[in-house]
């Protein structure tokens, strides 16, 4: 199979690598006395005969020409003799000797030296995850690796394809990509047939979503068993009104990816199970197992469900322990919801030892993540000084930051402040607004608010009967202090 279009065939060079062979059909003197013969005329011709001068394949060695002739290579335009030019100024000898070796072979189409180069130039590094003795280039590593692929190797098949899908060193071509990828498929590669789902799932960059397609090459790859493509294949079967909707078929795809490992297929699975959803049974052991499997596997979103789980002990059995561990884990990863919830537990004293200086540390790195209940929260610690020095006019700017985001606390807070002018600028109207807003939202802080103002009379013209009002509202949600100035106006009124 051939992948490449261009005229490949046609250049100077092609009939120097048609003797560029290791095994019996091959003749490197030849080849050799042909690439010496063009060299003056053709940059590839003269990059091959250093090579070979190099190495002393098909002629004496001669490393110091070898480097003349890559350099002169190099300036008329060859881009693998100046790879390897720059390569013999910075190795030492013996390194670039070995590297050399190994290119020689790549270049003569030996696919086990091809499987190996590749990776040197793909990520720069060597076996150890060191710095290797190349420079990453994909676009090299990809020319050095497509002999495996013409050969009918499905990992090098696949990995060029989804190179040329993603424009990774080379601009993106979907159709070679797609050609390299199916014969992946068809050579039993399953990643294959995700990469073509997931593009068309996607429409990564060539062209609008395709459905119809993404649903059948994800068939495809879960039919081969490939945990990502039976995740994303349930989740387009669990779509209500869609014409793939299919939720008894997709729980069983879900379970399927999950017991495999997939991730987010635990997370999912262990939710299903702790509510009972899609027609599962709530099987509390279930959702344990399956969300700790998902939490240890690093996915942020599942840490912050399963600590709340396990901090309220609704759905499954209270554990302050496990809560306060995977908050942490979340919240160090700048989970705002986590970061939130630790500042909780840190100012009420769940789990760890009442420390408000911990607490205002985690609402703080929340508020400033954009968190909305952690601005509420570290602005009611500024207003009152609790773990942090009491600042009200940094107060003002969180309790603002958090009414912004439409925080009905903070808007009551923020509207007393306009209202009477403390810490801020005055504006009555202003203040009212928010006030009236976060009222009628149920907030009943708000509403306790309205009625002081109202029945006052201080900022506004009293209004006793919509004072009641609002206290009223207040006072069926347990407010306090909304009873007691009912009362008191009752008092009065006697």
């Amino acid at each position: 199979m051939t992948y490449y279009t261009d005229t490949a065939a046609e250049r100077p060079s092609a009939g120097i690598r048609a003797h560029m062979s290791l095994s019996g059909d091959g003749d490197l003197k030849k080849a050799c006395a042909m690439a010496e013969a063009r060299a003056a005329e053709d940059a590839e011709s003269a990059y091959l005969f250093g090579l070979m001068i190099y190495t002393g394949r098909g002629v004496q060695q001669d490393r110091a020409r070898a480097a003349e002739e890559f350099a002169i290579a190099a300036a008329r335009g060859s881009q693998e003799a100046a790879i390897v030019a720059e390569e013999i100024s910075r190795n030492p000898e013996d390194v670039q000797s070995r590297l050399m070796d190994l290119r020689f072979r790549a270049e003569c189409g030996d696919l086990s030296a091809c499987r190996s180069i590749f990776p040197l130039y793909d990520t720069g590094k060597d076996g150890e995850g060191n710095r290797g003795p190349v420079k990453k280039n994909h676009a090299e590593a990809i020319r050095l690796y497509m002999p495996c692929a013409e050969a009918g190797d499905a990992d090098a098949q696949n990995t060029i394809g989804y190179m040329y899908l993603m424009g990774k060193g080379v601009a993106k071509d979907r159709a070679l990509a797609l050609r390299l990828l199916e014969d992946a498929w068809k050579n039993g590669c399953a990643q294959a047939a995700y990469r073509i789902a997931y593009m068309y799932d996607s429409g990564q960059d060539f062209n609008d979503p395709d459905p119809d397609n993404a649903v059948k090459w994800y068939t495809r790859a879960a039919d081969m068993g490939y945990a990502d493509a039976e995740f994303a294949l349930a989740g387009m079967m669990f779509v209500q009104d869609s014409p793939y909707h299919n939720p008894e078929y997709a729980v069983k795809l879900l379970i399927k990816a999950a017991d495999q490992g997939q991730h987010e297929a635990e997370m999912e699975a262990g939710m299903m199970y702790a509510y009972g959803s899609n027609g599962v049974r709530r099987d509390t052991d279930k959702a344990v197992k399956y969300l700790e499997a998902a939490c240890e596997g690093g996915v942020q979103q599942a840490m912050t469900n399963y600590a709340n789980m396990c901090f309220e002990g609704q759905v499954i059995p209270r554990n302050l322990e496990k809560a306060a561990k995977w908050f942490t884990k979340a919240a160090e990863n700048y989970d705002g919801m986590a970061q939130y919830a630790l500042g909780c537990m840190y100012g009420n004293g769940y789990y760890y030892e009442k420390d408000d200086a911990e607490a205002a540390k985690w609402f703080q790195e929340a508020a400033e993540g954009g968190e909305p209940n952690s601005q509420y929260a570290l602005a009611c610690f500024y207003y009152e000084g609790r773990g942090i020095p009491r600042d009200p006019k940094k107060a003002a700017a969180w309790f603002q930051e958090a009414a912004d985001q439409g925080h009905a606390g903070a808007m009551a807070f923020l509207g007393m402040f306009k209202v009477t002018g403390n810490n801020m600028d005055q504006d009555v109207e202003g203040g009212l607004e928010l006030l009236r807003t976060a009222a009628k939202d149920g907030y009943y802080e708000a509403q306790f608010y309205l009625g002081k103002l109202y029945a006052d009379g201080e900022y506004v013209k009293q209004d006793l009967p919509y004072a009641k009002r609002m206290l009223t509202l207040a006072a069926k949600q347990g407010d306090p202090d909304a009873e007691a100035m009912l009362q008191q106006l009752k008092r009065k009124k006697r």
